[in-house]
């Protein structure tokens, strides 16, 4: 089944987004509900959707992401606004347990370049930045934050969520010689959903220059190379996960996020 299809104009293209269900995509180890989308053009006289190739784009690279949904940008006819879920269908999170599942992804902007969706946070999202972190003096990964990477060259490993000797963690590599980014999640202590498979890898021709990682308590959002690609992932840190460690040349920033919503609400129970 092709679930939540949504067809929108974004840089001269119409552009097919949807989510094929029960098939098993390469690379996508053992999952089979997928988030991707088509260019081409629609036909709107005829309701006819025509692919410029039949190459079917993965939208997000990452474990957790489903369901993308856009609104217009009627003042930019060349870009839209993306939501997505960041959970899976007939999937387990360890939340399951305190009646709840699910969040949802950053605002993300759409646009084409090089024949390909881009998807960038919306600008607005640096206005939440708040207290540098002085990353000489600490290796205290705080739970909420946005931490920006650019590097000089060669491999980059990233551990976020290690312990403090440095094991485990929430892994992130650049592999320079054989230009691939590989996200690996095995190495929590929290594990799940394993059998749809804890590596993902996503081909880099260009080679890595540039990251931006959001952190927010149970997810971590990588939007890599300026939006080439997206990593969307849950994840569930117990105590002792609380270090991050760079291997590698790259220049890094990182900072406290503020609050995006101020108003708060109360559910009263019968």
């Amino acid at each position: 089944m092709w679930e939540c299809p949504s067809i929108e104009k974004i840089s001269g293209y119409d552009v097919l987004i949807f989510c094929p269900q029960h098939i098993k995509l390469p690379g996508r180890e053992g999952s089979v509900h997928h988030s991707g989308y088509l260019l081409g053009h629609m036909d709107w006289d005829t309701l006819t959707f025509t692919p410029d190739n039949t190459k079917f784009h993965v939208l997000d690279f990452g474990f957790d992401s489903y369901a993308a949904e856009c609104a217009a940008n009627p003042d930019d006819k060349n870009k839209a606004t993306l939501v997505a879920w960041m959970g899976l269908p007939d999937a387990s999170y360890p939340t399951d347990e305190e009646d709840w599942s699910g969040c949802l992804t950053l605002p993300r902007e759409l646009r084409v370049r090089d024949n390909r969706l881009i998807q960038q946070p919306i600008d607005e999202l640096r206005k939440l930045r708040g207290k540098k972190i002085d990353l000489e003096s600490t290796d205290i990964l705080p739970r909420v934050c946005e931490t920006e990477l650019i590097s000089r060259g060669g491999d980059i490993e990233i551990k976020l969520f290690a312990k403090a000797d440095g094991s485990g963690g929430f892994n992130i590599r650049y592999d320079d010689k054989a230009k691939t980014i590989t996200v690996d999640r095995s190495g929590m202590n929290k594990r799940f959903n394993i059998e749809l498979g804890e590596q993902r890898t996503r081909p880099l021709p260009k080679g890595l220059f540039h990251l931006r990682i959001f952190i927010y308590k149970s997810s971590v959002e990588i939007f890599v190379n300026d939006g080439d690609a997206v990593f969307s992932s849950r994840i569930f840190p117990t105590d002792e996960e609380n270090r991050m460690f760079l291997n590698g040349d790259a220049s890094v920033h990182m900072w406290e996020l503020e609050r995006a919503v101020e108003e708060s609400f109360i559910v009263f129970e019968k």
